[in-house]
């Protein structure tokens, strides 16, 4: 199962594009499921993948932080919802700060090894933490990361990042460039 926030048509950056350049072709390789956000809940065939939209409960928020809360258990009860028509799934797969806590809540509750990718983290967007707000989205990543079984990179800069500023160990970050490579890395999480 793999959840994120944003899904061509639904594009707001460059997360879209990275997911549908590698999940259409897991989909030909294993049962895929991916969750996002929508304007109405609704489930659908998309890319060889089984899509669950959860709609937004909220519409605005006086903070970005209370919105991605929201938007997290939107995707919780989207997640949910695909697990009880679809079954058990052997691992959750978030996709950026986002929708990350979406994840730790499916971990906790539903048992599946939770794997997260990285593209950037806030340190890399901002260069600093010397606002709330960046301190905000530090610690919401780095939670994740920690509750996390594997943390999937695309870079050996960003494996470094993450080992320096973040306190990972190098045995729980995977490289996964494509689908086959995604594909190894779930196998390590099941022996």
């Amino acid at each position: 199962m793999h959840i994120s926030w944003e899904y061509p048509p639904w594009v707001v950056g460059g997360l879209s594009q990275e997911l549908k350049s590698i999940l259409p072709e897991l989909a030909k390789k294993v049962r895929t499921i991916l969750v996002v956000r929508g304007d109405r809940d609704e489930v659908a065939e998309i890319d060889g993948m089984r899509l669950f939209k959860s709609a937004s409960s909220i519409k605005c928020s006086p903070h970005i932080l209370a919105y991605i809360h929201a938007l997290n258990v939107d995707l919780v009860r989207g997640a949910s919802t695909a697990i009880h028509e679809e079954g058990e799934v052997p691992v959750v797969h978030t996709h950026d700060w986002v929708s990350c806590l979406a994840g730790v809540y499916l971990k906790t509750c539903f048992g599946a090894p939770l794997v997260t990718s990285v593209y950037t983290t806030e340190l890399t967007r901002s260069k600093a933490l010397d606002s709330l707000l960046n301190m905000g989205i530090f610690d919401i990543e780095r939670h994740c990361f920690r509750k996390s079984d594997l943390v999937v990179v695309k870079s050996h800069e960003m494996q470094v990042h993450l080992i320096e500023d973040f306190g990972l160990d190098k045995e729980k970050i995977a490289y996964a460039r494509n689908a086959d490579d995604l594909i190894s890395a779930y196998r390590r999480l099941q022996g």
